[in-house]
Formats: structure tokens, C-alpha cells, sequence
């Protein structure tokens, strides 16, 4: 279901951006160029919190001055990028809390046998996720940047992804789910600042994560089906294992690729606008709840 989620994110209206020289003719003759050179001009001072225009930014439309939840991150003040990440990591960290409260809560009040009887709940919680994401991206992808819809949707994709999370980690021994718990917040810590840091662009990788996810869904889908056809319970086996590895693998880079999409800065290839806040919470949030749950699967002792 959380991969599913993944899958069904909408889409981010993310910005692709070609710098250009000022003086470079966007058309017609590029020879006038060199026929006329580039005139001096006095150097510019600019205000605190104002903006220079760096060049002409190709493939993107130019807002108007005053619609800046439009622009790319990189392209706003310091002032206003600062913001915008400090308001998803703020959203990240509230999901975050609330997912892991309920999910350590179930995990040690609750016994396989009752999931076993309230599967109804789970199915519940897990379709009513998948049909907001699906609602959300054939249809309504806008509304996600207007308050007080767009918070009022993460809350309730936390809650039914909280509940979703807490089935499957009552099928685990609470070391275990501690176990994952730490690896996954040590994990994203250590990719959070590589990220930042690196200047390895990744943000151009998006459409091979994007197929790595659907191959991956296509080979869970091959192991479930291949379990019920055969009776062989496929939990635990090299083959199970080796699916719960790939699915760390993709999200790791899934995690640098949308952080870096957040922090903006060097990383420019493809961006965040300003009022895409809860695109990107809810893009980080499902990175870190798929990358905990393959932890678990990889790492934990079912009961």
C-alpha cells in the first residue's frame, strides 16, 4: 500500500531550468551576437530580500513578481527557501510522530490474532489511502497547494498510512520494530546531509526511480501471486529477503533525490515551487515510512 502510494503522488509541476547568458538571443539570427557586443552595464544594487534576475530561464514560464509561491526554490530569496523547507521538514516531523506513536502503540498492545480478526480495518485504512492519492492526482492536484484542504488531506493520509504501518508492525517482535525504527532514522539523517552537501546533482534520476518502483511492485506482485498458487509461504525465504533489499536500495535514493528537490541550491535541474509544501512532505514522508517498512522486513523477527 505505501508503495502504491508512492506511485499515485501527483504530480509536482517540478521546474526544469536552462540558464542562458543575458545577452544570448533566445531567437533568430545568433550571429547578431558576435556582430554587436554585449553592452556594460553598471553593476546593480539590490535591496535585502530582493531578487536578481541570473538570466533567462528556458522551459519555465517567468511569474509575475508578486505570484512567488510559483517560483523554483533556488530562484526566491534566501529568506523564503529557508521557509519553505523549514515548513516541510515541520509537516515531516509532525507525520513522522504520529505515524511511529500509533504504529509502536499497536505493536505493543496489540496481538497478531486481533490483527487477524480486524483485517477489515486494515483494508479500510490501506484503500481509503490509495483512492485520496488517486482522487488527489486525477483530479484535484491544485487543491494540495490551498489552505485548508491541503491540510486537512495530510492529516488524513497520516492517519490512514499510521494505521496501515501499525498492522504490519504488530506481526513483529518490538526489538525489531525498534531495530528498524533506529536504522531508518540514522539512514535518513546520514542521506538528509548528503544530499545537502554533495554536488552530484540527482534530481534528474526521478524517471528511473519511477520505473525501479514499478518493477519493484511488478516483483512483489510475482511473489504473492507465486506464494498463493503454490502454498508456499514466501516470508522469511532468500527470495523475500532479496525483494525487501531492493525496496531499501530504491528508497535511499529516493530520499536523496527529494531532498534534494526540497533544498533547492545547486541542485537545479528539476525543483519544488514555493507552494509546493505539501507535495514535498508528503513525497519525504512516504520515502521514510516504504524505507522502514523494507527495514523491518529485512531485519525483523516476526512473532
Amino acid at each position: 500500500a505505501s508503495c502504491l502510494a508512492k506511485l499515485l503522488v501527483p504530480p509536482r509541476f517540478q521546474h526544469s531550468q536552462i540558464l542562458l547568458p543575458r545577452n544570448l538571443p533566445a531567437f533568430g539570427n545568433h550571429s547578431a551576437m558576435y556582430q554587436n557586443p554585449p553592452q556594460q552595464h553598471p553593476p546593480q544594487q539590490y535591496q535585502p530580500g530582493q531578487m536578481a534576475a541570473p538570466g533567462i530561464v528556458m522551459g519555465t514560464p517567468v511569474p509575475e513578481a508578486g505570484d512567488i509561491g510559483k517560483m523554483p526554490v533556488s530562484q526566491v530569496p534566501p529568506e523564503v527557501r529557508n521557509g519553505f523547507v523549514r515548513k516541510v521538514y515541520s509537516l515531516l516531523s509532525v507525520q513522522l510522530m504520529v505515524t511511529f506513536g500509533i504504529a509502536l502503540y499497536m505493536n505493543t498492545q496489540l496481538t497478531p490474532l486481533w490483527v487477524a480478526k480486524h483485517l477489515g480495518i486494515y483494508y479500510m485504512a490501506s484503500f481509503g489511502t490509495l483512492a485520496m492519492m488517486l482522487g488527489v492526482s486525477c483530479c484535484c492536484a491544485d487543491a494540495l497547494r490551498n489552505f485548508p484542504f491541503n491540510y486537512a488531506f495530510l492529516a488524513a493520509l497520516t492517519i490512514g498510512m499510521s494505521i496501515t504501518v501499525g498492522f504490519a508492525t504488530v506481526l513483529y517482535t518490538t526489538d525489531s520494530v525498534l531495530l528498524a525504527l533506529g536504522t531508518t532514522a540514522g539512514v535518513f539523517l546520514v542521506l538528509t546531509a548528503y544530499a545537502c552537501l554533495t554536488t552530484t546533482d540527482f534530481t534528474g534520476i526521478g524517471p528511473y526511480l519511477f520505473a525501479g518502483l514499478i518493477a519493484l511492485m511488478m516483483f512483489g506482485f510475482v511473489i504473492s501471486i507465486f506464494s498463493w498458487l503454490t502454498g508456499t509461504p514466501m516470508v522469511g525465504s532468500m527470495v523475500h529477503k532479496l525483494y525487501a533489499g531492493c525496496g531499501v536500495l530504491l528508497f535511499v535514493f529516493y530520499i536523496i533525490h527529494d531532498t534534494q528537490l526540497i533544498v533547492g541550491g545547486e541542485h537545479k535541474k528539476h525543483q519544488f515551487s514555493v507552494d509546493d509544501y505539501v507535495f514535498a512532505a508528503i513525497e519525504l514522508y512516504l520515502d521514510v515510512i516504504n524505507l522502514f517498512v523494507f527495514l523491518l522486513e529485512l531485519m525483523g523477527d516476526r512473532r
